[in-house]
């Protein structure tokens, strides 16, 4: 795996307080990929709103802002779903993307 490219983050991956956070983030992140795939899979919208609601918060404060958006939105859609197939649809296609963007950080392109 090559290193992470230093203008991914917010934070400066340089510095060894900030690199600390960053890694620490990033090392949290793979059991909130999974907790998102399996709350997707089992239909779990509670479950995707906690998680979502937490990386928005998290996500920012570790230098990543970019999910803390993603997530941010998938918790208000999930907020305003109305039941319907199709909506819930559109709410699985943002997890998935949620869950790209968070492995384009935990597994860097060579």
């Amino acid at each position: 795996m090559t290193a992470p490219d230093p203008n991914a983050y917010s934070l400066d991956i340089n510095d060894p307080e900030d690199a600390e956070l960053i890694e620490y983030f990033l090392g949290e992140l793979p059991g909130r990929v999974d907790a998102m795939n399996a709350a997707a899979t089992n239909d779990d919208l509670d479950q995707l709103k906690t998680i979502a609601h937490q990386l928005k918060g998290s996500a920012p404060s570790f230098g990543f802002p970019a999910i803390g958006s993603a997530a941010a939105e998938l918790e208000g859609n999930i907020r305003s779903l109305n039941d319907s197939v199709s909506d819930f649809e559109a709410i699985r296609g943002e997890v998935d993307s949620l869950v790209s963007l968070c492995q384009s950080y935990l597994f860097p392109k060579q």
